[in-house]
C-alpha cells in the first residue's frame, strides 16, 4: 500500500522537530539551528500557500548558495510543491526556457540575478508571483515581493500539505553539454531513497561537520539535504575560495566535503603543510567528472585515506557506484568508479542494449528505485534514455569480476581518428603525468584525411611546459594515433555551469556549425 510516510517530504517533516535545537546551517558567519529553518520555511510556506502557490505547483529558485536557498527548499517540501533549482550560471535564455518548460507558477530569486530574466520570455509562461532576495541592498524590482517583507509580520505556523510517493518531488535540468537541456523528473518515492542512499554512501553521520561550496542547485544540493536528514552540520559557502576551504576546515574542524575534480586541483596547489590543519577531515567525496591518477595520488599522499569516489548522473542522483576509501589505497582500482551500491545495479551493454560480458567495453546502463520518472514533457526522449528498465547513461566504460567499472569516456567525447578510437580520459591520463602539465582537456579537432585528431589545452605548471617534450613523452606511452597532433597552452580549462569540463565550448573553436560525423 502506497501512503504518505513513503516520501522525501516524510523525512524532512521528522528531521526538522527530533534535531531543533541543534545547528543545522552556518552561513554567511550565521548560525541557523533545525527550529528556525522549520520556522522560516512554515513562514515562507504560508505565504507562497496565500499568494496561490498549491500542491505539485513548480517553484523556481534563482539563488546563489545562502539560507534563502535552504528555507525556499524545505517550504516547497512544506507545500507538496515540485522544486526546480536553476543554477546561478545559467544564460538568459536558459532560464526562460527552463521556467516555460517546467511551467513553473512562483520563483524566489536574487536581485544580483533578476538581469538574467528575459521580461518577454517570461510574460509568456505560467510564472504568476516572484519574491526576490535583496543581496545588492538596493531594494527589489517593482512587481516583485521583497523577501524581507514576507517575514515582516508575527511567525506562521504551516500544515504541511501531505504528498504520496508517486507525486513530483523535484524537476532537474541537464547539464545541456548536447543540445537543449531535459527536464528530469524524480518522485518523492525515489526521493526517499535516494536520500538514504546518500546517507549510507555518502557516509555521512550525526555528528559530521559538512563544507559545500559548490552550487546547490546541482549535486551539493542532495548532500545538504542528507546533512539536514541526519540531524549534522552544514557548512555552505557562497562561492568556491581555496584558500577559505582550507581555512575553513582547519578553524572549523570540517569532517566531509564534497568537490569536483577541479576544485580538488586547485585546493593540492594552494595547500601548505605548516599552514593549513586538515586532520578532522575524513572524508573528500567527488565526482562529475574525470580525475587524473596522478593528481588522485596527490591527494592521498597529502590528505590521507579520505577520498570517496560517486558515480551518477542527473537521471540517477549522484550514486550508482562507489570507489571506497580502501579502493583508493589499491592500485588496481584507482582508475575505477566503483562497485554498483546496494540500491543500484549497474551493467555494460552492446549497442543493442544487451549485457556484455566482463571487460569487453560498451555503455553503461543503471536500473535503480530512484532512475528518473521521465523527461518532463518528451517522451520520445524518455523513450531513448530507458531500455527495459535500464537507464543509458551516455558513459563508455566496462566491469571486472569485483563489480568494479571503469569509464573510458563519454560516447559524445569519443575520438574517431582513421577509423581508431580514441578514448580522451586515457590520453588526459598520460599527458597529466608529464611533469609540465598542470590540467589538461582531450577533444577530437577535424581533419581533412583522419576525420578527428587528438587536441590537447593544456594548463602549464610552474615549471613550464616544452610542446615538443610533451609530444615526445605521449609517444613512449600511447600507440601512434592517441598522440596528441595538437597543443593548445590555455590559461584556465572552460567549465560548465555545473563544474564540468566544458569540452563543447573548446570544440565550437575548431568544428564551429559542422556536425561531428562520429558516434
Amino acid at each position: 500500500m502506497h501512503h504518505t510516510s513513503q516520501s522525501a517530504q516524510f523525512m524532512f517533516r521528522n528531521t526538522l522537530w527530533r534535531h531543533g535545537p541543534k545547528t543545522a546551517l552556518v552561513v554567511g558567519g550565521r548560525s541557523y539551528t533545525y527550529k528556525e529553518l522549520d520556522d522560516l520555511s512554515s513562514n515562507l510556506a504560508a505565504h507562497l500557500s496565500e499568494s496561490g502557490v498549491t500542491k505539485q505547483d513548480r517553484v523556481a529558485i534563482l539563488l546563489r548558495n545562502c539560507v534563502e536557498y535552504v528555507v525556499t527548499d524545505l517550504a516547497i517540501l512544506k507545500l507538496g510543491a515540485v522544486k526546480v533549482p536553476l543554477n546561478e550560471m545559467l544564460s538568459m535564455s536558459d532560464v526562460a526556457y527552463m521556467v516555460g518548460h517546467s511551467g513553473a507558477r512562483a520563483m524566489v530569486v536574487h536581485s544580483s540575478l533578476v538581469d538574467k530574466l528575459d521580461e518577454a520570455e517570461l510574460g509568456k509562461t505560467a510564472l504568476a508571483y516572484r519574491v526576490e532576495v535583496d543581496d545588492l541592498g538596493e531594494g527589489v524590482t517593482d512587481g516583485y515581493t521583497a523577501w524581507a517583507q514576507v517575514f515582516s509580520g508575527e511567525s506562521q505556523a504551516f500544515k504541511w500539505q501531505e504528498v504520496g510517493p508517486e507525486d513530483t518531488a523535484l524537476i532537474l535540468y541537464t547539464g545541456g553539454t548536447t543540445g537543449r537541456s531535459k527536464g528530469v523528473m524524480h518522485s518523492h518515492g525515489a526521493m526517499m531513497i535516494n536520500g538514504l542512499t546518500h546517507i549510507v554512501h555518502g557516509e555521512i553521520a550525526e555528528d559530521e561537520k559538512l563544507l559545500l561550496t559548490s552550487p546547490l542547485p546541482h549535486s551539493a544540493g542532495f548532500f545538504l539535504q542528507t546533512a539536514l536528514l541526519q540531524g549534522a552540520t552544514a557548512y555552505v559557502h557562497s562561492k568556491f575560495d581555496p584558500e577559505t576551504v582550507l581555512d575553513t576546515i582547519s578553524k572549523e574542524k570540517i569532517t566531509w566535503t564534497f568537490m569536483v575534480p577541479t576544485m580538488i586541483y586547485r585546493v593540492l596547489d594552494a595547500y601548505k603543510k605548516d599552514t593549513h590543519d586538515i586532520a578532522s577531515l575524513r572524508t573528500l567525496i567527488y565526482g562529475a567528472a574525470p580525475i587524473t591518477k596522478v593528481r588522485l595520488q596527490e591527494v592521498l599522499d597529502k590528505f590521507g585515506p579520505v577520498l570517496l569516489q560517486l558515480f551518477g548522473q542527473t537521471e540517477v542522483p549522484n550514486f550508482a557506484t562507489k570507489l571506497s576509501k580502501a579502493d583508493h589505497l589499491n592500485e588496481k582500482f584507482l582508475g575505477s568508479c566503483g562497485q554498483p551500491i546496494i540500491t543500484c545495479d549497474v551493467a555494460i551493454g552492446d549497442e543493442s542494449s544487451q549485457p556484455l560480458p566482463f571487460g569487453e567495453v560498451g555503455e553503461i546502463m543503471a536500473r535503480s528505485p530512484y532512475t528518473l520518472e521521465s523527461y518532463y514533457n518528451d517522451p520520445e526522449k524518455t523513450d531513448e534514455v530507458y531500455a527495459g528498465e535500464w537507464i543509458l547513461t551516455g558513459d563508455v566504460g566496462y566491469q571486472i569480476d569485483t563489480g568494479h567499472v571503469f569509464i573510458v569516456d563519454r560516447s559524445k567525447d569519443m575520438i574517431i581518428s582513421g577509423g581508431m578510437n580514441v578514448y580522451s580520459s586515457e590520453v588526459e591520463n598520460v599527458v597529466q603525468e608529464h611533469p609540465g602539465v598542470n590540467q589538461v582537456m582531450v577533444i577530437g579537432i577535424p581533419h581533412e584525411d583522419w576525420g578527428e585528431a587528438v587536441c590537447a589545452a593544456v594548463i602549464p605548471s610552474e615549471q613550464g611546459l616544452d610542446e615538443d617534450d610533451l609530444v615526445a613523452f605521449c609517444k613512449q606511452r600511447l600507440a601512434a594515433y592517441k598522440v596528441p597532433k595538437t597543443i593548445e597552452v590555455v590559461k584556465d580549462i572552460p567549465l560548465t555551469a555545473y563544474g564540468k569540463p566544458d569540452k563543447k565550448t573548446l570544440r565550437a573553436k575548431y568544428w564551429g556549425d559542422q556536425t561531428r560525423q562520429v558516434n
